[in-house]
């Protein structure tokens, strides 16, 4: 990771006064982060900055909505009061493919973008700027750097938790190979400001329902394990979490929980999202890239935590994918 040339991206802020705000589907701390974290300071610069997400706050990260900045999207709500915005800025996704069902409604705004995100093979909306680095930990730390060359004054404990929360959560509690120096050093300079890095980890670590834990006990029944177990897949139906009577966003972290597991190199985890459509995970522990296997097939993210989304039925999601995630435990053949 290299320090920015963020003077193109300064200008087209400082001469914005309504800046709207969004990340990906399925938002994660990172995403979530990089915009409070931007809200707060645009606020503090006199602009009048929205978050608007296409999927609802995940309960996890409420402490980061005490002031109520988060809002979601409803499939076919009119947003076209939002076409006089001077400025879209879409943070840890590269393209507005990544907003769900909001970015066919932004891509009709046709407003100015900017895209600032860490995923490999970015595509922001051409004509646009964008800073793009994967070899940054977090978006997180990209949006800290911009700020530190806008603003820095506005860098007060609120913008601190947010972009800590990013750099926690994206570098699995610095535990993950994206962990480098710089990462721990950053994460220093935001415990100047008094954040208590010991409570965000138990509101984004700590405070799951005892809904998602039965669903979770039906998940690990269920483990299906090859090549001598460092392959672990498994599936997750529409039936399960209504049995489990929680909701499709409490599996967020169960295919880090099965990647956990001894010996397991590489988890996926099918998701019925509804009939058709299937949402698939993809984690690594190091050894064996998978974001390849997802680009394969439509989707996308780093060498060792990827995705995609299918619309077709689970059975078939499962036998069109496992055989493509199976070639890299299997020996090229040289016949």
């Amino acid at each position: 990771m290299t320090k920015h040339d963020w003077r193109n991206i300064i200008a087209k802020i400082s001469q914005a006064a309504k800046i709207l705000l969004t990340t990906h589907h399925n938002p994660d701390g990172d995403g979530l982060g990089a915009e409070a974290a931007l809200y707060y300071c645009f606020k503090r610069l006199g602009k009048s900055p929205y978050i608007l997400n296409s999927s609802v706050l995940p309960p996890e990260y409420v402490f980061l909505n005490e002031d109520g900045i988060f809002n979601t999207y409803r499939a076919g709500q009119d947003i076209s009061e939002l076409a006089d915005y001077d400025l879209l800025m879409i943070l840890d996704a590269g393209s507005t493919d990544r907003l769900g069902a909001l970015g066919p409604a932004l891509n009709a705004l046709n407003l100015a973008t900017i895209c600032i995100d860490h995923h490999p093979f970015n595509n922001c909306p051409a004509g646009n700027t964008s800073v793009i680095d994967e070899h940054a930990p977090a978006t997180a730390i990209l949006i800290y750097e911009l700020i530190k060359a806008m603003a820095p004054q506005t860098i007060d404990k609120k913008i601190a938790e947010a972009l800590y929360t990013g750099l926690m959560t994206d570098t699995g509690s610095f535990r993950f190979e994206n962990t480098t120096v710089k990462t721990m050093l950053t994460a220093a300079e935001f415990l100047k400001y008094g954040i208590q890095p010991g409570l965000i980890y138990r509101y984004v670590y700590e405070n799951y329902r005892p809904e998602r834990m039965k669903l979770l006990g039906m998940v690990l029944q269920n483990v299906q394990y090859e090549f001598n177990n460092q392959l672990a897949w498994f599936s997750v139906t529409r039936e399960q979490v209504a049995a489990a009577e929680t909701v499709l966003d409490e599996v967020d972290g169960f295919t880090d929980f099965i990647r956990s597991i001894k010996g397991v190199e590489v988890a996926v985890m099918f998701l019925e999202v509804r009939a058709n459509l299937i949402r698939m995970n993809f984690r690594s522990k190091g050894r064996y890239p998978i974001n390849a296997i997802a680009r394969q097939f439509g989707g996308g993210g780093h060498p060792f935590a990827a995705g995609l989304v299918m619309e077709v039925g689970l059975t078939e999601a499962i036998k069109t994918v496992m055989p493509a995630v199976r070639t890299i435990f299997q020996p090229e053949d040289k016949s």
